[in-house]
């Protein structure tokens, strides 16, 4: 298993934060299925580059398209997940592949970086 740290805070909002728990017209998340430690996928229709594990109601990081080439980012309280050995981000070349990745370094206590957010309440 490859040792992973947390990169410096890219400024990326968190997707509850930026429109995406229910606000904006974009509605709720959908809960799609648990994918090991107890964690489930929270997905918006709307919005198909960004998913959010969430751990007993809240959230517990996410993944997101970084650029223009399809490439996904895993991030912790707004820090990418890095390879401990070097500090740089790691890129993932799809959705499965930046949860795994998000899901490894959860399991390594990276949550612990930075606070839990809890998830924003469904309106409309």
């Amino acid at each position: 298993m490859p040792d992973l740290a947390l990169a410096a805070a890219t400024g990326s909002t968190p997707p509850t934060l930026c429109g995406l728990g229910g606000l904006g017209g974009l509605g709720g998340p959908r809960r799609d299925y648990a994918f090991g430690a107890g964690l489930v996928r929270l997905t918006w229709p709307g919005h198909p580059d960004t998913q959010v594990p969430e751990h007993r109601g809240r959230l517990a990081g996410g993944t997101e398209v970084y650029d223009g080439a399809g490439s996904w980012i895993a991030l912790i309280s707004g820090r990418p997940v890095a390879g401990a050995a070097d500090g740089i981000p790691w890129l993932s070349a799809g959705a499965a592949d930046a949860l795994t990745l998000l899901r490894l370094a959860l399991d390594q206590g990276l949550a612990a970086a930075g606070p839990a957010r809890p998830l924003l309440p469904v309106q409309g």
